[in-house]
């Protein structure tokens, strides 16, 4: 009988491939069994023999107590070539609001030709198998350049299915018929962007996951992985657990709790990254204007295909490092993918021209109690002494104190981070990419005496510099000063005109804080 021929042993530096023949030098005598989890089959990560060779010349085969039986050397035979269609790929599903006894899914739509559409364009998710009703979006649901996600509910299924009305069959090419769900055995999801792991995907050390399971999960003592329950929820007669893991190290037993959810440990994760020539780059999409596109591959990558076939050139064959590929981009829209028994990695090259002027990244800045923060300088301190960022994309915020840095916080997209104990000489920059988007520098003065109206007007009205749209908050302050008519129509002004100098509207508040602390009753 042929070996099997896709069988990894695990190493000090992770999965490697092994022949039969190499295994049994390493095995000289017996039966090893699958039992003993030694070798696995990487094309379904389940564990794999080794015979005897009693009757046969030793080979690796499968058990016949597997929970899976669709490994494809199972059904096509030995010898099977490891890929994928170039055409396959997985729809992205995420985890969000997460609670100690909540939590919800998502499935990302990415971009696809959707402009021409007509607008009684439908498209339906439903779990497949189940009468639920069909989640039911309509064409202005959905992002003409970018991922849409959609709301797909709390309950976890295995699989949905994909229709539309009154669409093209080219939509096909970008949303598959049949997405992959949770599986009950256990999901992976990375923790800090909510996203599903897909069969077979690369995990790392020291970061954490969450693991989503049906049922109670029983945890033995590890020492290399840590293992808290969050939340669980029920459904019907289901209990679903969620849990947040991660590994200390880079071991066999980490490995070995990995591979029991089709996942495999790494300190080498595969990632596709173009680097030339200019694009512009978001979630599953690369907008460029070019004929050739190139970009770097890491990790353990068998094969790197596109979609419509397009002429991929490998320039660099060192498999230790970074590999620089050339792709020709034939289509307007090409699927560029890297992957093992599956699409690992996958984004579209979309050729457009890059003539948009680009909008600068949006970043929200509250106090506690939800009122707008302006940036620049401020004299008084924020409620409780803290701020509350809210950005649209991944950031970071550098907190100085006296032009020292003190500490560094990450900001991630669509995510809400509160930063507290906030004092005069401090200063706050959030940074976004290389850019400084937001900076506030609180510097402590005295603060402005409001007994003379006319000093008051002079004070915030002989400034230079920009003006900002007037804030909606200038209504709150007219309506509370109504003993000083100047100070009033000049506020009416702005109003009116929906511009105020950004100085005057910082030396404004000052005033009117200035009042309230000295017990002016406004």
């Amino acid at each position: 009988m042929a070996s099997l021929t896709h069988v990894c042993m695990w190493s000090d530096n992770g999965w490697k491939r092994i022949t039969a023949e190499q295994a049994a030098k390493l095995h000289p005598g017996g039966t090893v069994s699958a039992h003993s989890g030694l070798f696995m089959c990487e094309l379904c990560g389940q564990y794999v023999s080794l015979t005897d060779g009693t009757v046969q010349t030793r080979h690796f085969r499968h058990s016949a107590y597997e929970k899976s039986k669709n490994c494809p050397e199972r059904i096509f035979g030995a010898g099977y070539s490891i890929s994928y269609g170039s055409h396959e790929h997985e729809l992205p599903i995420r985890i969000t609001g997460v609670s100690s006894s909540s939590f919800r899914f998502e499935v990302g739509l990415i971009r696809a030709p959707i402009s021409s559409l007509s607008k009684d364009f439908r498209i339906e998710i439903k779990p497949k198998g189940v009468m639920d009703a069909p989640y039911v979006f309509t064409k202005e649901r959905l992002n003409c350049d970018s991922i849409t996600y959609l709301s797909i509910g709390e309950r976890p299924f295995e699989k949905y299915t994909l229709s539309f009305k009154n669409g093209s069959d080219k939509l096909r090419e970008f949303w598959p018929t049949e997405i992959n769900g949770m599986d009950p055995e256990g999901t992976l999801f990375e923790k800090t962007s909510g996203k599903k792991l897909t069969y077979d995907a690369d995990v790392e050390i020291e970061k954490e996951y969450y693991l989503l399971k049906r049922g109670y999960f029983y945890n033995k003592p590890y020492r290399s992985i840590q293992i808290q329950e969050i939340a669980q929820k029920q459904f019907g007669w289901e209990t679903w657990r969620l849990y947040v893991i991660s590994a200390s190290a880079f071991c066999e037993e980490a490995a070995r709790f990995f591979l029991d959810f089709h996942c495999r440990l790494t300190d080498y994760p595969v990632s596709l990254q173009p680097v030339w020539p200019l694009f512009v780059e978001g979630n599953y999409i690369v907008k460029h204007s070019q004929d050739s596109m190139y970009m770097l591959v890491k990790g353990n990558v068998a094969t790197v295909k596109t979609f419509p076939s397009a002429t991929v050139r490998q320039l660099t064959h060192d498999r230790t490092q970074a590999r620089l590929y050339e792709v020709l981009c034939s289509s307007r829209q090409q699927l560029i993918s890297a992957g093992r028994t599956q699409a690992l990695q996958y984004t579209y090259f979309w050729k457009e021209p890059l003539n948009q002027v680009g909008l600068p990244p949006e970043i929200l800045v509250t106090d506690l109690s939800g009122s707008e923060v302006l940036p620049g300088k401020a004299n008084t301190l924020p409620h409780s002494k803290a701020l509350l960022f809210k950005s649209t994309y991944d950031g970071e915020l550098i907190i100085s104190n006296k032009d020292h840095v003190v500490d560094k916080r990450k900001i991630y997209a669509d995510k809400p981070l509160e930063l507290d104990g906030l004092s005069y000489g401090v200063s706050v920059q959030a940074v976004i990419g290389l850019d400084v988007v937001w900076q506030i520098d609180f510097q402590k003065q005295q603060s402005i005496i409001a007994n003379d109206e006319v000093e008051i007007l002079k004070h915030i009205s002989r400034v230079s510099g920009a003006s900002i749209p007037a804030p909606h908050s200038l209504r709150n302050i007219l309506a509370a000063m109504s003993r000083y008519p100047q100070i009033c129509q000049w506020i009416r002004k702005c109003i009116k005109e929906g511009t105020i100098n950004e100085q005057s509207y910082r030396r404004l508040q000052d005033a009117y804080r200035s009042m309230n602390i000295q017990g002016d009753k406004l």
